[in-house]
């Protein structure tokens, strides 16, 4: 990250598709190779507590905004731009459930049937 991006909101540097702007925050585990991990928990809930609730939320927020946020260092920063970057190269990660706990493989499963969002995906070639 250059000291410009800093003052960027983050997707102008990561492209995030927009079908995963709705998507909630605790969504990007699917990203993660440890989506249980207890740090990786801390952050996400860092950024519910700075209502940082969706993917949206995260990629319109710039990284100098996370700074100055609570409970969200610089190792945060880095897992969160980590996760964004995961899932903005390999989309078809949102299909690849296995590894997820049941209620959010469920979740996730009951969030693509929305129907804008299964088009969304279904246009991608995901679903």
């Amino acid at each position: 990250m250059t000291e410009s991006q800093d003052n960027m909101p983050i997707k102008f540097y990561i492209p995030v598709a927009e079908v995963f702007y709705s998507f909630p925050i605790h969504f990007l585990r699917i990203a993660s190779l440890t989506p249980y991990d207890k740090s990786l928990s801390r952050i996400l809930n860092a950024l519910k507590e700075n209502q940082v609730t969706t993917l949206e939320m995260a990629i319109d927020t710039t990284v100098n905004h996370l700074r100055s946020s609570r409970n969200i260092g610089e190792k945060g920063i880095l897992v969160l731009i980590n996760l964004l970057e995961n899932i903005s190269q390999k989309p078809e990660l949102v299909i690849h459930t296995d590894h997820l706990d049941p209620v959010l493989r469920n979740e996730l499963e009951q969030f693509k049937q929305i129907p804008s969002i299964k088009k969304q995906l279904i246009e991608m070639g995901i679903v």
